[in-house]
């Protein structure tokens, strides 16, 4: 059997705790509140500059050729030409031919030929952070071994290859290996050495491993030490000092310890000594701990305001920085974030060590996702789901996976829970790793969602390997139901997913803490996810389906609180404001600006067959630059599952008045009709009314939804104005776009703003923006102010809404000569149906309701 159709990783020292280890002589400098590993003389960086080679597979490279091209590391192949890129969600981006891959599978031949003195007494190992999926390594010609599972560490010693001198290092890159069906996460598919490539120049005789272990005895922190070394170390803390012998522990007291939480981490300093050779460490004491159905740190109940993040940058992909980890961190602290769920592989080593520093709780996820699994047969089959979880031929994988994921972040404080994987159902290939995690580290619990989609026999989901109980996306009366009425269900439970973040999205957050805070079992949730993954262009950003790839999941990518280059969008607002305690936004009493009518002359024209209003003249000058409608459409990506409905089923995209009823009045006209498409039944029956009062204009509308038109968007005019009428004033819930759903983060209030400004730009895939609901009055500068019998929702954007349901980009939006301005009886609530429950009944636009806008010109 070739080795990238198991799952050995072969040549591969055991895995280990991470840190990086100083000389005595070395002082540790410090950047973003770490120990910058590379102020150690004994950490030599490979990264940089390397040479590459493209081969169609595996057995058609030849080491004997010298690479030519230039690649930096760490890269993904994929930012560089060297491979198409593609985004799948719960597909496999290859045949389902377990254990066997596709024999046309790319490989990249790596190349870096460093100048090393090879000194006797030291042993030499290289690192490998993170090779996207698997890849032969060589020195100077000669093989070292194989290693597979993307997102862990890889570490080899090559002492007895290396030579006094120049040396060379090969590293032969797969795109595809039997881990591809084991890490069939929701992201692009990249390749390539993604993560850092460094060689430690460390004493013969040198510290291993370690376990680090806090506890409280009343007010007093205990540290205990467990020395998993082959020699005996020198321990430091707090000015004490013992000696752990190989295999033994020691521990020590800190007095009225200061307990490490997300609120305040505090660290203490420790050291541990071995040949003249230190490893830095810190340690936070807290205490995590399961009381009933409550989970708690150090004694008090906690409650996880969490996100969802990927690794991504949209120009680096995959690879990201030290400082691009520090920034999203910081943005998130700053949006009241306290946790995050790496989603769904463990993050780069440094990662931890900021969380560490910074205050944020993690849960902790191994690498692992087999969502294809269930497509191979052409449908979405949870059967075939389970059926591959039972399969024990990849008990090894998910072992190691399991293995890799406690071992390198055992010492971290941050680290709160251990997350067994995503979305690959539960069964007997889990029982060895989820065993090994049990018995590794009985300090924190363990998580694991998939063991849900096994619960069709109830087999094992109450099994005592998994300690919280979870879920993806339910509504807020199936937690109910399922969790918090549920006698048998006593285990704390998590959101490991909730409240989808795509688009114009997360109107339910607020709903989901009401109960969160008031249920002392539910101990909170993770946005998904945190930033969308956008590919920057010279255009704009891109998504799937944008690279000519066959199969792909279009913008379903893009579902991030804040853009691919982290710029905050409304649904992180809203986030932020519930995640900080506030749950609600209530209406103000405003005083509305009293308008004296101006001696405007107002004319306005009708068609008679369809009760469109034509024409508004205001001195002779037209105002409209086409008729006003009712629009009954609108596009977010929650309404991504009820568009086809909408235009299929209601032909809300070419609906036409139908007018039974039309008479002139003293002030204007009166209009009764139904609006239908052809071929369809009537959706909605009307009247309107214009009337032209001095230098006023009211529209009355009156409607009725028909009883099979379901979920309906909207319900108000659009007009299309002159965009030199682009500013305006309003009483509302702003600052920020609101809906009936989505205002907490906003306050009731006077604003002002411009048709620029309020459409969110920020929207990868257009959409609908800028709402504001609840508005009472509205002021369009030069034109006109608006107020109504009731209060209403309204937008002023530079573009339709027949534009931003139809265009596929933003960069694609026209240029208009016009604004459009809606005028909303009722607004939808946006939700987060895009993968999450369908809308509250509550939020949807009422089937009848009437309101009256009063126009001053």
């Amino acid at each position: 059997m070739k080795e990238y159709e198991s799952f050995k990783r072969i040549g591969v020292e055991p895995q280990r705790s991470y840190y990086i280890p100083f000389p005595e002589s070395d002082k540790p400098k410090i950047k973003y509140g770490i120990i910058d590993r590379r102020s150690s003389s004994e950490f030599i960086s490979l990264d940089g500059n390397w040479k590459i080679k493209k081969y169609p597979s595996p057995e058609e490279v030849d080491l004997g050729l010298e690479p030519t091209e230039n690649i930096p590391v760490p890269a993904c192949v994929n930012a560089f030409g060297l491979e198409k890129i593609q985004y799948v969600n719960v597909r496999y981006p290859i045949p389902f031919l377990f254990p066997s891959v596709p024999s046309d599978n790319p490989c990249w031949h790596y190349r870096k030929k460093i100048n090393l003195t090879k000194k006797e007494g030291r042993r030499y190992y290289i690192i490998f952070e993170g090779v996207d999926s698997a890849f032969y390594l060589y020195i100077n010609g000669r093989y070292k071994g194989y290693s597979q599972i993307s997102h862990s560490t890889s570490e080899f010693d090559i002492t007895d290859l290396l030579t006094d001198g120049e040396n060379t290092v090969d590293a032969v890159v797969l795109k595809y290996c039997v881990s591809t069906y084991l890490e069939c996460q929701d992201k692009f598919r990249f390749s390539g050495i993604f993560r850092s490539v460094y060689i430690l120049d460390r004493p013969e005789k040198s510290i291993r491993d370690f376990r680090i272990k806090t506890d409280f005895e009343g007010s007093d922190g205990i540290l205990k030490f467990e020395n998993l070394s082959d020699f005996g170390v020198a321990v430091k803390f707090a000015n004490k000092k013992a000696f752990a012998e190989a295999g033994k522990s020691v521990e020590f007291i800190c007095k009225n310890a200061k307990k490490w939480t997300a609120d305040s981490p505090c660290l203490y300093p420790l050291e541990i000594s071995c040949n003249g050779e230190v490893v830095y460490e810190k340690v936070g004491f807290r205490k995590i701990s399961i009381d009933g159905r409550v989970f708690k740190i150090n004694g008090e109940s906690v409650k996880l305001k969490g996100v969802n993040r990927h690794d991504f940058n949209p120009v680096t992909l995959a690879t990201v920085s030290l400082k691009n980890l520090y920034d999203d961190l910081k943005l998130m602290k700053s949006m009241n974030v306290n946790a995050v769920r790496t989603s769904h592989y463990p993050n780069m080593p440094e990662f931890y060590q900021l969380c560490d520093a910074m205050g944020i709780f993690v849960m902790d996820e191994a690498d692992l996702e087999t969502h294809g699994a269930c497509a191979i047969e052409g449908g979405y089959d949870f059967k075939l789901w389970r059926k591959f979880a039972e399969d024990e031929r990849i008990s090894e994988g998910v072992f190691l996976r399991h293995q890799c994921l406690v071992e390198r972040d055992k010492n971290r404080p941050s680290v709160i829970i251990w997350s067994l994987g995503n979305e690959a159902s539960f069964g007997k290939a889990f029982f060895k790793g989820a065993k090994y995690v049990k018995t590794k580290d009985d300090t924190r619990p363990v998580h694991y969602e998939g063991i849900f989609s096994s619960a069709e026999t109830k087999k094992y989901y109450h099994s005592k390997l998994i300690d919280l109980t979870s879920r993806m996306y339910p509504s807020i009366v199936r937690i109910k139901k399922e969790i918090v009425d549920n006698e048998k269900e006593n285990r704390p439970f998590v959101l490991c997913e909730y409240t989808h973040a795509m688009g114009n999205s997360s109107g339910d957050i607020a709903d989901y803490w009401k109960l969160i805070y008031s249920e002392p079992q539910c101990m909170g949730g993770f946005v998904w996810e945190w930033a969308d993954h956008g590919i920057r262009s010279p255009k704009g950003f891109l998504y799937g389906g944008d690279f000519k790839e066959d199969e792909h999941d279009g913008n379903f990518c893009i579902d991030g609180l804040v853009t691919a280059d982290r710029k905050v969008k409304s649904a992180a607002l809203e986030m932020q404001a519930v995640y900080g305690g506030k749950l609600s936004s209530e209406v103000k009493k405003i005083g509305i600006p009293s308008e004296t009518p101006s001696d405007a002359k107002i004319n306005i024209s009708v068609d008679e067959k369809t009760g469109e209003l034509t024409s508004i003249l205001k001195n002779g000058e037209e105002i409209l630059k086409a008729p006003v409608k009712i629009n009954l459409l609108r596009y977010i990506d929650n309404d991504r599952y009820l568009i086809d409905d909408w235009k299929n089923k209601f032909g809300l995209n070419k609906l036409t008045e139908w007018i039974s009823e039309y008479r002139k009045t003293d002030e204007g006209y009166f209009f009764k009709g139904v609006l239908a498409a052809n071929c369809l039944k009537p959706v909605m029956s009307f009247e309107i009314e214009y009337a032209v009062k001095n230098g006023e204009l009211e529209i009355g509308i009156d409607y009725e939804l028909s009883d099979f038109a379901k979920s309906i968007p909207r319900v108000g005019l659009e007009l299309r104005i002159d965009k030199k009428y682009c500013d305006f004033d309003y009483i509302g819930f702003g600052p920020y776009e609101s809906y009936s759903d989505k205002h907490v983060a906003c306050e009731y209030g006077y604003y002002s703003s411009s048709a620029q400004k309020n459409y969110d730009r920020n929207y990868v895939r257009p959409q609908e923006s800028g709402s504001h609901y609840h508005t009472e009055y509205l002021s369009v500068k030069g034109l006109a102010t608006v107020t109504a019998t009731s209060p209403f929702s309204f937008s002023l954007n530079a573009y339709s809404t027949e534009q931003l349901v139809e265009t596929l980009h933003d960069f694609e939006l026209p240029k208009n000569d016009f604004a459009v301005l809606c005028l909303d009886l009722a607004m939808r609530g946006v939700g987060s149906f895009s993968c999450g429950p369908a809308l509250d009944e509550k939020y949807e636009i009422p089937k009848k309701g009437k309101n009256k806008f009063k126009i001053i010109f």
